[in-house]
């Protein structure tokens, strides 16, 4: 049995990589900053699940995280997945703005991969699991902060995988697509019934459909397992294919 932290576990994502783990028999410290949702989840998935209030941009939340998992058998896993949609473009944003974007989607992620490899450094090594985005990778109209962040997310998990691997430390990084989730549902469309916006969302893809929180947990679980040894550095898109053409044309009749 191996313990994991996941951020962001409450909801989304982060709850798909939850239930994955407790499925298989593995223990989950749930950060979130969202108290009600964590007791939603321990409610649904039992005591395998630590909650832990906190946000991630303060470092202490990420030490807390790690001293609940080794209270709890040992720190064997990290995900990196709490986020925010944070819409603006370069002439609309603040410095608030970007101050605050970065520490949620940059900031966190990376101090939490930090708190997990000197921990692993000690303890046999582990596996570390970043959630970027494709918007990493492609830019989005009007997401200036987000898709810096995301992009900066490739590169701290390449950082770790090349410094740590010779001490059992491997790290890879995720990188959805348009994923169904409630942070999807806030960006869609007010006046489309949510089917219909989430048909014309799933355009995006060649697959024509949004994904699924379960479609990114069994490939995080794969990486924090020991079937993934050989996995580092890694650079894993799941987007029905968006990120492999250059536009949404119309599917050809071939």
């Amino acid at each position: 049995m191996k313990t994991v932290v996941v951020t962001g576990a409450a909801k989304g994502i982060g709850l798909g990589i939850t239930r994955q783990l407790v499925e298989q028999g593995d223990r989950v410290v749930a950060v979130d900053l969202d108290a009600e949702a964590l007791d939603d989840l321990r409610a649904v998935v039992g005591d395998q699940v630590v909650a832990l209030v906190g946000d991630i941009a303060n470092m202490k939340t990420h030490e807390a995280a790690r001293d609940a998992a080794v209270a709890a058998g040992g720190l064997h896993g990290w995900v990196n997945n709490a986020g925010i949609d944070w819409v603006g473009a370069a002439h609309e944003v603040t410095a608030e703005h970007v101050q605050r974007g970065l520490e949620i989607l940059q900031i966190g992620p990376m101090l939490g991969g930090a708190v997990a490899v000197r921990h692993m450094r000690r303890h046999g090594g582990g596996s570390i699991v970043n959630i970027s985005s494709i918007q990493g990778v492609a830019s989005f109209p009007r997401y200036y902060v987000y898709g810096a962040a995301k992009a900066a997310l490739l590169m701290a998990t390449r950082s770790i995988a090349i410094d740590y691997a010779h001490e059992g430390i491997r790290c890879n990084v995720i990188l959805p697509g348009c994923i169904e989730t409630p942070m999807t549902y806030s960006t869609l469309p007010k006046n489309l019934q949510r089917e219909d916006a989430l048909e014309i969302e799933g355009r995006l893809a060649p697959m024509g459909r949004v994904g699924q929180p379960h479609e990114i947990a069994t490939m995080v679980a794969f990486l924090l397992s020991d079937d993934a040894s050989y996995v580092n550095g890694a650079q894993i898109a799941i987007d029905g294919g968006a990120t492999a053409r250059c536009f949404a044309y119309p599917t050809l009749d071939l």
